[in-house]
């Protein structure tokens, strides 16, 4: 019965046991499984964490462990802060520049890079050192020039050294003869002093006389002069001066058709009038000399459309209802003449077509027209005898002062205009000293009868 008993009591106490442990067991895989999945989940974070800094396929690029095994001891991550701490201090000596405050600090454009920039100032280097080497040769050059002009320099000293030595043996020799022509000297002097007080004497006497001889003549011309006065009045009331060639008249009006606008006038093929040439028409001689004088226009404007031996059929291109056309009014242009070739000189920009800009090429529209109507147009910018007519431009404006540092170019445009301007200003002083008419491009108009270009 106890034998029994006690085995039962082994049972229990293994059964306990087991059941203890198996108790155990679970609280402590509980515990173990419970600090799994916080260690799972701190994994997870510290994965997440590493990912933001590097990926796993970064990780594995040999890039990576190139900069890894750079680092040596340190962590990647502070061997790149330091890495990239060092380049700004390198490149815009700032530890903590960024990429935008290194352009900046460099003056790049967001395109450009370090080794553009480099490249450029290595170009820009060897530019200037190519052309220090030019200027060293150059100045290699005048030293040796400025070593051949001292050894002239030497030459012409040791010339003129020997020739003033020349000439101070010379003078030794003039001393002697100074001295004894001084003594010639004095007795010449002594008898010119003498025949002075003679001449003076003389003198007198004759001035004198000549005097008298003065009051006679001078009495002798007043009544002379007078004689004279009384003459030239007489040949100035009977003389007639010589007027303007712009106040000549042409040709006269012998009919107008007033019903289809035809002026006929009595100068044709024999006064060489050729088709095209245009008239300004006036009521006379005096009304033509008045606007020769101020620049007025005529009455009406002409041009001629046929041509025959002693006629000339015209059509009316510009014309007044208060002041019509009639017979006899009287017809000029001032560069035409039945009997006489006008020479001009035509000088400056014009502004024909009244564009506001003056050209050299509606200055050589004048010319044209001119050499039309059978004048003759004097080549440069000389005045000569024969000239009857001057044609000047628009004036042109005095350039404004150069500055200080003014380049080439605005030196080289400075003097051209002031030429310019001195040369126009020039031309119209000494035309208007010599009487030659000066006509501008509205006179050259009025005086022809041009109406547009």
């Amino acid at each position: 019965m106890s034998s029994r008993s006690g085995g039962s009591t082994g049972v229990l106490v293994a059964l306990v046991v087991f059941v203890v442990l198996t108790v155990g067991l679970l609280a402590t895989s509980i515990v173990l499984y419970a600090g799994k999945a916080d260690a799972e989940t701190k994994e997870s974070q510290a994965r997440a964490e590493l990912n933001a800094f590097i990926s796993p396929e970064e990780r594995g690029r040999s890039e990576t462990q190139a900069l890894k095994n750079n680092a040596g001891g340190n962590s990647l991550f502070s061997y790149l802060v330091e890495q990239a701490a060092q380049t700004g201090e390198f490149v815009a000596n700032d530890r903590t520049a960024d990429v935008a405050r290194m352009r900046s600090s460099l003056a790049l454009g967001e395109k450009d890079t370090v080794k553009d920039a480099m490249r450029k100032l290595a170009q820009e280097r060897d530019a200037r050192t190519q052309e220090a080497s030019a200027l060293k040769s150059r100045a290699n050059d005048l030293t040796k020039e400025i070593d051949a002009l001292k050894d002239q320099l030497a030459s012409a000293e040791k010339t003129r050294e020997e020739a003033v030595a020349q000439i101070t043996k010379s003078i030794a020799s003039y001393r002697d003869a100074a001295d004894g022509y001084r003594s010639e000297f004095d007795s010449a002097k002594s008898a010119l002093e003498q025949a002075r007080t003679d001449m003076s004497e003389r003198f007198a006497s004759e001035t004198t006389a000549l005097q008298s001889e003065i009051d006679t003549l001078r009495s002798e011309r007043s009544v002379i002069d007078d004689r004279i006065a009384a003459l030239q009045r007489k040949v100035e009331s009977s003389s007639v001066k010589a007027g303007s060639p712009a106040a000549l008249v042409d040709a006269h009006i012998v009919d107008y058709d007033a019903k289809v606008g035809t002026v006929f006038i009595d100068i044709g093929s024999n006064k060489r009038v050729v088709p095209g040439m245009t008239f300004e028409v006036f009521d006379d001689a005096n009304g033509l000399g008045a606007a020769a004088q101020s620049g007025a226009r005529g009455k009406a404007s002409i041009q001629v459309v046929k041509v025959g031996d002693t006629t000339s059929t015209c059509r009316i291109l510009r014309g007044s209802g208060s002041r019509p056309i009639v017979k006899d009014d009287v017809v000029a242009n001032a560069v035409f003449n039945p009997d006489y070739k006008f020479k001009f000189l035509v000088h400056g920009k014009f502004d024909v077509n009244g564009d506001g800009k003056a050209t050299t090429g509606e200055a050589d529209y004048i010319k044209s027209r001119i050499k039309e109507w059978g004048g003759e147009v004097a080549e440069g910018d000389a005045l000569t005898g024969d000239l009857d007519f001057i044609v000047l431009g628009v004036q042109p404006p005095m350039p404004s002062p150069l500055p200080s540092d003014a380049t080439e170019a605005q030196t080289l445009a400075y003097t051209e205009q002031r030429s310019a301007r001195e040369t126009y200003d020039s031309l119209f002083r000494t035309s208007a000293d010599a009487e030659i008419p000066v006509l501008n491009w509205s006179r050259f108009e009025s005086l022809t009868g041009t109406v547009t270009r």
